[in-house]
């Protein structure tokens, strides 16, 4: 059979459908109110069909597949989204889920951690046990960055050297974390810090400062960008929290005195963020009435003959030389100190040399009428050098200048001032406000500090407004039941265009609708003692009507459709012909 033959012979068949259905209108009727039930059940279903929630987005392949096995076996319907990486179940039911998917360890995470361990063969060599375990540990490592807030998958490597027994040949491990970010999210330099600490503390000998991360985008984020300046975090962050610091002792100083709305602040810290250190070595002068600690001191003392021994007689030749002063506490007589007593020849030189801290004095004396005694004494004395070393390193990030701006509105009173709420603030009470600003930052006039302190009338937009009330069409609870009685609404509009297009004008068409109203008109009609006995005479009437009309309406297709397709009825009566045969 030829492709058009068949094309013929299906428009025949669904001529032939229709031709039928037109000759009987109860079947039309029977199949559209099918269809309009079918489609009421339909539109019910879904109006009750469970709301769906996200129950876990982002998953791995394997992870994926693990709770959807668990979802089955709980028995809990549940919808697949994004290439199988969002599960999403029931929205009553999304918490209990959780909860009993956490009991279960799922998910994982897609990678695996120390339950790697727990099902090693029997015999595994010492290899493959050192391979397995660093998979455990940077498994449970990306586990634990995982649980960050910012993170959305991390990915931990690990450099283990192999141990050496020679100490000059150890080499430490390094490690690389990359890590994948939630649209919209970044990491502060202290959370970066924070992993750093958590990947060196977990490995044995990694330094910190041998860990890398990177996000996903390929940024270096554990580059450190103070330089050499040794602020914790940036500059601008650290000037920040300097300016936030003094903005808030301000706030805080003044709220209580003209309110919270009525006082904005503003403060500028020019900080200096350069590195010094001094190194200074003082001596200081040993003279004054304060004496020096002597060190050292020694005393040497000769004596010559020559002839015979004499001299003054008395007590005052056998007195021992006086002691010289020290020309560090008389430095005026440093110089010689000459002493001649009677006698021939008979001299007594005293000598002071001060070098170094130290004090030597040299004196003769003794003579008589047959010859010379010669008396020298040396003392020399060292001195502590009074010496001061100082190192000195400046602190970095130290306040160079601050400016401080204060408005305050201008309606704000102070308290018991009972003006006007137009007039602001007297002349002496803004003046006790600027003397507590400068009191509150540690004005200095030095350092170029300063400090405005003006009033002027706020404006509704600048004060603190309260958060903007969601309107009424925005809150979750009334947009659910929308959506419930959207469903209903819909339920109902569809039902009633079927009935109105569907179901009514085939009921008419089959006359059902014109027996049941000429029966109630007929019954609405007639007397009442003449309802029991013409009851039966208008069914019957009835029924011959709804022949004689049903015969006129098929002769009437019959017409229309011999008229329209005259193939069409060719091949009917060639039909009917054959089944006679």
């Amino acid at each position: 059979m030829s492709s058009a033959e068949a094309q013929a012979s299906t428009s025949g068949g669904l001529a032939d459908v229709m031709a039928r259905l037109r000759a009987s209108p109860r079947i039309a009727l029977i199949i559209g109110v099918a269809a309009a039930v079918a489609v009421l059940v339909a539109l019910l279903l879904w109006t009750r069909s469970p709301d769906y929630a996200v129950l876990y987005s982002g998953l791995s392949n394997r992870d994926g597949g693990e709770v959807t096995a668990r979802l089955d076996q709980m028995q809990v319907p549940y919808k697949l989204s994004g290439g199988g990486s969002t599960i999403m179940v029931p929205r009553s039911r999304v918490d209990r889920i959780r909860l009993q998917m956490a009991s279960d360890g799922l998910p994982k995470g897609g990678g695996v951690g120390f339950e790697l361990m727990d099902n090693e063969p029997f015999g595994i060599s010492e290899f493959a046990e050192k391979v397995n375990y660093q998979r455990a540990l940077e498994g449970e490592l990306e586990r634990s960055i995982e649980t960050i807030d910012e993170v959305s998958s991390a990915r931990v490597q690990l450099a283990m050297p192999k141990s050496s027994v020679f100490v000059r040949d150890q080499k430490q491990p390094k490690a690389s974390v990359v890590l994948e970010l939630y649209s919209g999210r970044a990491l502060a330099k202290g959370q970066v810090t924070a992993i750093q600490n958590l990947v060196a503390s977990a490995v044995p000998g990694l330094p910190i400062d041998a860990v890398t991360i990177v996000d996903s985008r390929g940024h270096l984020l554990s580059g450190s960008d103070a330089g050499d300046g040794g602020v914790d975090g940036t500059r601008l962050a650290y000037a920040a929290r300097v300016e936030k610091t003094y903005q808030q002792r301000i706030q805080n100083l003044l709220a209580p005195i003209v309110g919270a709305d009525n006082v904005r602040t503003q403060v500028v810290a020019d900080l200096d963020f350069a590195k010094r250190e001094r190194t200074s070595e003082n001596y200081s002068p040993n003279n004054g009435n304060k004496p020096a600690a002597i060190r050292s001191q020694q005393t040497s003392q000769k004596v010559d003959k020559n002839g015979n021994q004499g001299g003054v007689p008395g007590a005052l030749s056998n007195q021992p030389t006086p002691n010289q002063p020290s020309p560090i506490n008389n430095p005026k007589k440093a110089g010689g100190n000459n002493q001649n007593t009677r006698g021939a020849n008979n001299n007594n030189n005293g000598n002071s040399n001060n070098g170094n801290g130290s004090l030597q004095t040299n004196g003769a004396l003794g003579l008589d009428n047959s010859g010379q005694i010669s008396t020298s004494k040396s003392d020399t004395t060292n001195y502590e050098l009074d010496h001061t070393i100082a190192h000195v390193t400046d602190p970095v990030g130290q306040v160079q200048r601050v400016s401080v701006a204060v408005v305050i509105n201008q309606k704000a009173l102070a308290a018991g001032s009972g003006k006007n709420a137009t007039a602001g603030l007297s002349k002496q009470q803004m003046d006790q406000i600027r003397s507590l600003v400068r009191g509150a930052i540690g004005y200095s006039a030095t350092r170029g500090d300063s400090v405005e302190v003006m009033q002027m009338p706020f404006t509704a937009a600048s004060g603190d407004q309260a958060p903007a009330t969601p309107s009424w069409w925005q809150n979750p609870t009334l947009q659910s039941m929308a959506i419930k009685a959207l469903k209903y609404l819909v339920l109902a509009l569809v039902a009633w265009l079927l009935w109105r297009r569907l179901v009514r004008p085939l009921a008419e068409r089959s006359g059902l609708f014109g027996e049941v109203v000429t029966s109630r008109r007929t019954a609405s009609n007639a007397p009442p003692a003449a309802e029991a006995d013409s009851e039966e005479d208008a069914t019957e009437q009835a029924l011959r009507s709804q022949r004689r009309k049903r015969h006129t309406d098929a002769i009437r297709n019959a017409q229309e459709a011999a008229r329209e397709d005259p193939r069409m009825v060719a091949m009917i009566v060639k039909g009917w012909m054959k089944e006679d045969v």
